[in-house]
């Protein structure tokens, strides 16, 4: 079966196409910070200082600003490089910080590494929001490779692999209408067709609880779709990610084309902290994995446009349904769900665990009844008119620290204050109370709530991570232990299944693409302290073997992953990994196809094989996404290899040492095929050269000797 990739879709409209039935929604949108993402110069508002005179100098760079013929320009310096002089093309952003983009010769969009920072009305360096280093350097964030699927609407990259260019076009500039609602020329003909003919019109219901509304009209209806498929929505642009495929549409599950970054990224090279505290909430942007930790999304009973408008509200700068920064307003957003206790009594009395609603419409309450001043004294131990009775002060507390900005927690946690002693991770407690110690703050609320066992299990959980993150294989056990424990959140479940293979010395499946959402390198990776022989102790692979069964596609995604990069052959293995092959999530399917590549295993008999071949044609799919990155070019050509595709596979590989001539992996790949057609002084120089390039290439000294004693062996 030849292996082919589908084109990207040609069925968007443009917003325009929206505004003639959905005018007040149009408005809205038009007035939104979602439209700001990404617009031309021409029609931007620039809010950076771009007056002649401006000059800033940080770390090792100073930038000069200026107007040419009417447009923008910024020069910039660093000791040992030439200047160099961008012109800005487009605006990135408006509300915290304006980014600028230029365009380069190549076709790639370059993010300038400095920004304006709106309310402090300031330049910036790059440096102050991101881990990179000072002075000169190489590392550029490139819009149309790194943001390219988030600040477009129906955007093609466009690479031309002859030229090593970029010929990029999109639909529209911005979270256009389509971005959040799916592509719309299905939608706008069924709707002409019903204007046209009204006893056409089927009947429907256009409740918020019909989760068939978005298949009657063709258009993706995030009011009336079940809360997971919103959130994949929302979460595959308002969270860091690695992608997998590039054609992400609204109302597609998030798992069929990325997987969520998580605890267990390497840390990039001038970034100590990363991206998390070490127990699972986000530590620099607001990122959606945090939502996934929380009990009310655990529970299947909330969703993003539980409390945010998508369309943007001027009432309050955070798109919400309320304004939660004055008196007791905001509320509402957690008592919609969360009823008091209906015998609610003295402050200090036991308490009764609260109600739940588990179905609201997005656009509306469930209930707009505040709590009694008597049931939130009981529930908070403080004034009902207090700050320490807001909801979101005790559960959104200032988790996120690191942009120059304090922005509120979306796990919906309680304190735990033995974190904030232990690995300097804020709690409610002492960030109100900042005369206090942690331990001052544990006290009380053993006094008040009795929740020791909960925050014990936290802090335990912050000490398996961090532990793991340093590189102690010792935290492997109570890693697995995490891998299976469904009460954590499936982020936690997969970042403990990473550093299990990390930490076990596994093989790196070399399929990353280059370049993933708001990174801007790989990093590097922490060397375990202990055994590193790629092999787990029984009870760990037992719970890899279990983990592969999760119900969270990114779970089990993890453990195909891992399970394939491990040294450990064993049957169990090769069962697991062939049943995921038919898994109902594309990222899934396409790990264990990935997996099975990694330990030989390229063909099967009878219906496996049929399901092999499948699978085999979502990670062909994956890895033609990026024609860019040579690591994935060189899985691909090994691919077609393996199958047999001697021909593809041979284009494939020098497609990938074109784009890095200095990876080992396309020389052993080139010699593999020079071998096997009877080519041994080519397949020699091929391996010469990828020993070369990396003496730590698997193999390559017994593939060198073998084309060695072919070419000695006398003619037959």
């Amino acid at each position: 079966m030849p292996i082919t990739t589908p084109g990207p879709s040609a069925d968007y409209v443009g917003s325009a196409a929206c505004e003639s039935c959905h005018a007040d929604a149009y408005t809205r949108w038009k007035a939104s910070l979602h439209i700001q993402m990404t617009r031309p110069v021409a029609e931007a508002t620039l809010l950076g200082d771009f007056s002649r005179d401006a000059r800033f100098t940080a770390h090792g760079r100073s930038y000069e600003f200026g107007m040419r013929q009417g447009k923008p320009f910024v020069t910039m310096r660093a000791a040992g490089r030439a200047a160099e002089t961008h012109s800005v093309d487009y605006t990135l952003g408006s509300k915290r910080f304006q980014g600028y983009l230029s365009t380069l010769p190549d076709g790639r969009m370059y993010v300038l590494p400095v920004f304006w920072h709106v309310e402090a009305k300031r330049w910036l360096d790059w440096k102050e929001t991101t881990p990179i280093p000072d002075g000169a350097h190489d590392m550029k964030q490139i819009w149309n490779v790194n943001c390219f699927n988030c600040h477009a609407t129906n955007l093609e990259r466009g690479y031309v692999a002859a030229s090593a260019t970029y010929k990029t076009s999109w639909t529209e500039l911005g979270i256009g209408c389509e971005a959040c609602h799916g592509p719309g020329r299905a939608h706008v003909a069924l709707m002409k067709a019903w204007e046209q003919d009204p006893t056409s019109i089927p009947t429907y219901s256009s409740r918020a609880d019909n989760r068939q509304l978005s298949d009657t009209l063709k258009i993706f209806s995030p009011r009336s779709a079940a809360p997971r498929r919103t959130f994949d929505t929302c979460g595959y642009c308002h969270g860091n990610k690695r992608n997998l495929f590039t054609d992400f549409a609204a109302g597609d599950r998030y798992e069929d084309h990325a997987v969520p970054f998580l605890l267990s990224e390497p840390l990039p090279e001038f970034d100590a902290q990363g991206e998390f505290w070490p127990d699972g909430r986000p530590n620099r942007f607001n990122r959606t994995q945090a939502l996934t930790l929380s009990g009310c999304f655990k529970a299947g009973a909330v969703t993003c446009t539980s409390c945010h408008l998508a369309h943007g509200t001027a009432n309050n700068p955070f798109s919400l349904k309320v304004d939660v920064s004055t008196g007791r307003t905001g509320d509402v957003l957690c008592t919609q769900c969360h009823q008091g206790p209906a015998d609610a009594g003295a402050a200090g009395e036991p308490q009764s665990p609260l109600a739940r609603v588990t179905s609201r419409a997005p656009d509306a309450f469930e209930s707009t009844r505040p709590w009694t001043d008597a049931e939130l004294a009981r529930h908070s131990f403080h004034k009902a008119d207090s700050e320490g009775s807001r909801c979101i002060n005790c559960h959104m507390s200032d988790v996120n620290w690191r942009l120059l900005m304090r922005r509120r927690d979306h796990t919906f946690q309680s304190p735990v204050p033995e974190t904030t002693a232990a690995f300097g991770v804020p709690n409610a407690c002492t960030t109100c109370h900042d005369e206090q110690t942690p331990e001052w703050a544990a006290t009380q609320m053993d006094a008040w709530w009795g929740d020791g066992a909960r925050r014990t299990k936290s802090a335990t959980l912050a000490a398996t991570m961090y532990g793991a993150g340093t590189g102690d294989a010792a935290t492997v056990p109570a890693l697995a232990s995490l891998a299976v424990d469904r009460s954590q959140g499936a982020v936690i479940r997969a970042s403990a299944i990473e550093y299990i293979a990390r930490l076990a010395g596994a093989r790196v499946l070399d399929t990353t693409p280059a370049a993933s959402q708001t990174s801007t390198e790989r990093g590097r990776q922490v060397a375990p302290r202990g055994p590193r022989d790629g092999k787990v102790e029984p009870r760990v692979f037992g719970a890899l073997l279990g983990a592969a069964s999760d119900p969270e596609p990114m779970v089990r995604a993890a453990a195909v992953r891992t399970l394939g990069s491990l040294d450990q052959r064993d049957e169990r293995v090769l069962a697991v990994l062939m049943a995921r092959l038919v898994d109902d999530t594309r990222v899934v399917r396409m790990r264990a196809a990935e997996s099975l590549l990694a330990l030989d295993v390229s063909t099967a008999p009878g219906r496996a094989g049929e399901a092999l071949a499948r699978a085999q044609q979502d990670l062909a799919a994956s890895l033609r996404s990026f024609p860019e990155s040579a690591p994935m070019q060189a899985t691909l050509a090994w691919l077609h290899a393996q199958r047999g595709e001697d021909a593809e596979a041979a284009r494939v590989v020098e497609a990938a040492l074109a784009l890095d001539p200095t990876a080992a992996r396309p020389y052993v790949i080139r010699g593999v095929l020079a071998a096997r057609a009877g080519r041994f002084s080519e397949a020699l120089a091929s391996w010469k050269a990828a020993r070369e390039r990396d003496p730590a290439t698997p193999n390559i000294d017994r593939m060198i000797d073998e084309a060695t004693r072919r070419l000695a062996a006398p003619p037959r």
